[in-house]
């Protein structure tokens, strides 16, 4: 019988016995660290108050992991991606424990292209955010370690009021020539597109390509040429042209199981180095995860990085708070290489 997550870690913990002495140390170890630790002053006052126990149950749980064998049967039963299904997003996470700190925060976000990002925009005056920045980066930092999230890096923003400039009508007609050309141009040689948002003021204009990162990738380059030719059709000069892409987690419907348990896997397997993830998508009919890694076809690690992702995968799948979702609906687990082949 297929049990929750949260029920088999304290069934499993209930049955561990610890030795009184050893229970008895860590807990004399612990209260000495936390009346050091208190002389101290700092601003994680809450955090100087469980420092004690947390020491006694982390010490307990993995320090002696070599002395209370039942530690690794515990640690195996719980499956990496379904800890993330019981749980928030990493932003939303990182969201709630920055402002109960009392960060003025105007936002959390988490990003994979160009690079694994977190980022926090920060409200409020100049002085402000010099004062916090690095002691809210320090703050994240903790959190993804704690969440052994090691792929992140980490940008503290300040919050900046948008105040659109009032073009002229020079400006104007500029932009929606320019905006017309290039859209013209692109539907014609048959290019995926979502938009084409053209700022005369900055001298951009930027193309936010539809589609996979392997599209954006593949084609990216030959937009901006396409947009070029365009561009000097125009007799308008001086613009830097970019191709931009969104997310590669597709998420269609928040109530949709697909969409939630790609996002899990999309966060689990990004956020971790090891799993050379860089993509996460899905199609419904048949429900079909496709996952994309760094490894060439022709590396010998890439099948045993395969199978080690396809483990994380089945093993969220076989949660019965998914399964009973799933409702016996069959799935399929694709994973490819950088150069685009079934490794698995």
């Amino acid at each position: 019988m297929k049990q929750d997550l949260p029920n088999v870690f304290k069934n499993e913990i209930d049955k561990i016995e610890v030795p009184e002495h050893k229970l008895n140390s860590a807990i004399k170890n612990g209260m000495e660290k936390g009346k050091k630790q208190k002389k101290r002053p700092s601003k994680n006052k809450k955090f100087l108050y469980l420092t004690a126990a947390a020491l006694l149950f982390f010490s307990l749980l993995f320090g002696s992991a070599f002395i209370f064998s039942p530690i690794g049967t515990v640690a195996s039963k719980i499956p990496y991606l379904g800890s993330i299904f019981e749980t928030k997003g990493i932003s939303a996470i990182i969201m709630d424990e920055l402002e109960e700190k009392g960060y003025s925060l105007n936002s959390v976000s988490d990003s994979y292209i160009p690079k694994k990002e977190i980022e926090v925009n920060v409200m409020g005056s100049n002085d402000y955010y010099n004062s916090v920045k690095n002691d809210i980066k320090e703050d994240v930092q903790q959190i993804l370690e704690a969440k052994g999230y090691d792929s992140y890096s980490i940008s503290i923003t300040k919050f900046k009021e948008s105040v659109e400039p009032k073009l002229t009508t020079k400006q104007q007609k500029e932009k929606s020539v320019i905006t017309e050309e290039i859209s013209h141009k692109l539907k014609q040689s048959n290019y995926k597109f979502n938009t084409v948002d053209v700022d005369p003021m900055s001298k951009e204009i930027f193309i936010n390509l539809k589609g996979s990162i392997t599209y954006y990738n593949g084609n990216k380059d030959e937009v901006k040429k396409v947009a070029e030719e365009a561009l000097n059709k125009t007799n308008y000069d001086g613009y830097g042209i970019q191709a931009t892409h969104s997310t590669p987690i597709v998420i269609k419907k928040v109530e949709d199981i697909g969409s939630k348990i790609t996002s899990v896997i999309g966060e689990g397997l990004l956020s971790k180095k090891k799993y050379k993830v860089t993509e996460i998508s899905y199609t419904e009919e048949p429900l079909t995860f496709n996952i994309k890694t760094s490894v060439n076809s022709s590396d010998p690690s890439a099948k045993t990085l395969s199978q080690s992702i396809e483990k994380e995968v089945n093993q969220l799948m076989e949660l019965k708070n998914v399964s009973s979702k799933l409702e016996g609906k069959s799935y399929k687990v694709i994973i490819y290489s950088k150069d685009d082949k079934k490794i698995n």
